[in-house]
């Protein structure tokens, strides 16, 4: 038996969890919500750990994405990707000389995602593939706020 410190699911506490299954494959307008520095399991080295949230397209909006950059790490290689996607980041966010993660919050960007199959120790999950500047975003256009026209139904494409 555990003693929990509040009630659970009462009128002021009922919220449930999200949704945490992958993203179906494609590009979606993000924003960077969290970035932290951590000490890798080794210890020999540090990463950037970023949380993007979805904007849009709006069935999606709220979910997260992850990733993770070597920026501080005994692997030379390790340290030319990550640095090469913190600039991909930087620049889809039009920021140059970025000395602190938290310059790259809030701002809108482009991510490509792709699907990573699930595996027995983790499920279904997503990668980042590339970034791009929020002008770039093709996600549905935004509902016409002309008037319909004499004669038509109302609809776009009339």
């Amino acid at each position: 038996m555990a003693l929990l410190p509040r009630s659970a699911n009462t009128e002021d506490n009922n919220e449930s969890s999200a949704d945490r299954s992958a993203l179906p494959a494609g590009d979606y307008l993000v924003h960077i919500v969290k970035s932290e520095m951590k000490q890798t399991k080794a210890k020999n080295g540090h990463y950037l750990s970023l949380h993007f949230q979805v904007i849009e397209p709006q069935d999606s909006a709220g979910k997260f994405v992850f990733t993770n950059l070597n920026l501080d790490n005994p692997n030379a290689i390790a340290v030319e990707i990550a640095t090469k996607e913190l600039n991909s980041i930087c620049q889809a966010c039009d920021k140059e000389g970025v000395e602190d993660s938290e310059e790259l919050h809030q701002i809108p960007m482009v991510i490509s995602v792709k699907v990573d199959p699930a595996t027995a120790q983790w499920p279904e999950g997503n990668s980042i593939t590339g970034y791009k500047n929020e002008a770039e975003w093709s996600g549905a256009p935004a509902p016409s706020t002309e008037a319909a026209t004499e004669g038509s139904d109302g609809v776009p494409w009339e």
